[in-house]
């Protein structure tokens, strides 16, 4: 989910929904037993990386925390915005009227605990930005003593979850390449795909085939083979720069490369660059012909949840069925617009 989608925020009903915390440190105690003064209390909640607002009863946000206004700031959210006018209810609403399904998933949990049938909701999801990948768990609670007010709080659990990531890699990576293998595409890409509807940013798909690459690892042997496949993968590697961008090499000597927040025309151009590349690598074939790839690009908008994927993938393979037909050739498919 791109950052500016990420924010805890509402501005004039614009859909901003928010990254989601693990757990809660908020301290409440009843002033009238306590010798702390409220500012010290404010204080103590300001000093939390935790972000953290309190709603009331219909979603009005009553508070928030200096580490919700510092996302809010780092994200490109005004600074001046008047965030006791903003209702976090309204702004997931929105976002779930808009066909995220889990911003739908965070209003039933908000309205389960606000209707007193859940006691805690807790919700896990990415986060990220163009520069670095992210995840949060959200946290609802009742405020304690206070009938109708509730807290939600934004834990970032990017540590914990590249930790995991890096041990779920080991079992989705290709042991030849590093890059994912099949497996490990299904996995990221369907995160991506998500992401993809809920933000309706284009997303791109470009499957490349080594041309005559049995040819070549027939004459010169599996080693040499080995070698040419590290190379081309290390070259399309180098064009994965987006956090939400992933390359799989998923057959003997075929790759994909799926590309965010990318359209038709800068994945051809992407896809030109790493023939281009793959070409100047001087490899040379039995026939002195040089070692070449095709490839095949399709990009398109998600607008449902549908078979979107397997439409797209299907679509890139018939374009690179075209693109080989010519040998070291790139071919794009049309826009799909309607899936």
């Amino acid at each position: 989910m791109p950052a500016n989608t990420c924010v805890h925020s509402v501005i004039n009903n614009n859909y901003k929904i928010v990254p989601i915390a693990h757990f809660s440190c908020v301290i409440v105690v009843d002033e009238k037993e306590s010798t702390i003064p409220t500012k010290t209390l404010s204080a103590v909640l300001d000093s939390l990386d935790t972000h953290i607002a309190v709603i009331d009863s219909q979603g009005a946000i009553q508070y928030v925390n200096e580490a919700w206004k510092m996302f809010a700031r780092n994200n490109g959210i005004d600074d001046e915005i008047n965030w006791l006018s903003c209702n976090y209810v309204s702004a997931c609403v929105n976002a779930a009227s808009n066909g995220d399904s889990s911003a739908a998933e965070v209003v039933d949990g908000l309205y389960g605990v606000i209707e007193n049938r859940l006691s805690v909701f807790n919700y896990e999801y990415p986060c990220h930005s163009e520069t670095e990948q992210r995840w949060y768990v959200l946290r609802v609670v009742p405020l304690k003593n206070y009938a109708d007010r509730f807290v939600v709080s934004h834990h970032n659990i990017t540590s914990n979850k590249l930790t995991e990531k890096q041990a779920e890699r080991l079992s989705l990576e290709d042991p030849l390449t590093g890059l994912y293998n099949r497996r490990g595409l299904n996995v990221f890409a369907q995160e991506e795909f998500s992401r993809a509807i809920r933000s309706q940013t284009s997303i791109s798909i470009i499957i490349i085939d080594v041309d005559h690459f049995k040819f070549f690892n027939d004459s010169f042997g599996h080693f040499a083979g080995d070698r040419c496949l590290k190379n081309v993968a290390t070259i399309i590697r180098t064009h994965a720069r987006r956090p939400g961008d992933v390359v799989a090499r998923i057959g003997g000597d075929e790759f994909v490369l799926m590309l965010s927040q990318t359209d038709r025309v800068q994945a051809l151009h992407i896809a030109n660059r790493i023939k281009d590349s793959v070409y100047n690598l001087g490899l040379s074939l039995p026939d002195k012909q040089r070692v070449t790839i095709s490839a095949g690009i399709t990009s398109f908008i998600p607008k449902k949840d549908s078979n979107f994927q397997d439409i797209l993938y299907k679509e890139a393979d018939a374009a690179l069925y075209v693109a080989k037909k010519k040998r070291n050739c790139t071919y794009a498919m049309d826009v799909i617009t309607d899936v």
